[in-house]
């Protein structure tokens, strides 16, 4: 075989070879709090990458994933889509959020919230609360108390390492809570609340 031909020929290889699983992950377009989070499970096994898009409203961050999954990664059977947002609370955007959701489930995407924010999951990384958060200041602050030098900014994976199953515990704990109370979860009521850990046992098996 000529060399050209071999070219051609690891061109078709490469072409016909299934590409590694990839994570999609959508979040609100400004803030890379999850970004900064979930890049630390990037392995040779899992493929992480996160929607384009400015989008900072519920429906918009859907639409960001839907888009960028149909004209970058297109879809294969082993990938896992999510879409993660915060509910904040007295921001009145309930019905984003129920809208938002139905869009994800509709389109085979795992929604996944946090109230008041995101930092509810590194919070229970360092203990069981179901104190009632008024503000994502207050979930900070929470946490400053006991990360010293905390920022919004920061990369505490290597910090919160260690105790990731005992989070995961946790917010299942919560969850039970919320549940045995007749909350529905992904509401800005159901406070606090997070779903995080579904994504992160989803990349911990990937990463077996």
């Amino acid at each position: 075989m000529g060399r050209l031909e071999s070219f051609k020929q690891r061109g078709r290889n490469r072409q016909n070879r299934k590409r590694r699983p990839i994570i999609v992950i959508g979040c609100e377009g400004n803030n890379k709090t999850e970004e900064i989070y979930f890049k630390n499970f990037n392995s040779r096994k899992c493929i992480i990458k996160f929607s384009t898009g400015n989008s900072t409203d519920p429906v918009g961050i859907g639409s960001d994933l839907l888009n960028f999954i149909d004209k970058e990664i297109g879809r294969e059977d082993d990938d896992k889509y999510y879409v993660v947002l915060d509910t904040d609370v007295n921001q009145n955007k309930q019905d984003q959020i129920d809208k938002a959701k139905k869009l994800a489930m509709d389109n085979g995407v795992e929604f996944i919230t946090s109230t008041p924010t995101f930092e509810y999951w590194y919070r229970l990384h360092l203990g069981y609360t179901t104190k009632v958060y008024h503000s994502s200041e207050e979930v900070q602050n929470d946490i400053k108390d006991k990360i010293k030098g905390y920022t919004k900014s920061m990369n505490t994976y290597p910090v919160l390492r260690e105790k990731t199953d005992n989070a995961i515990k946790n917010a299942k704990k919560v969850e039970k809570h919320h549940l045995d109370l007749g909350q529905a979860l992904d509401n800005e009521n159901c406070n606090p609340y997070t779903a995080a850990y579904k994504v992160v046992e989803e990349l911990i098996k990937r990463n077996i």
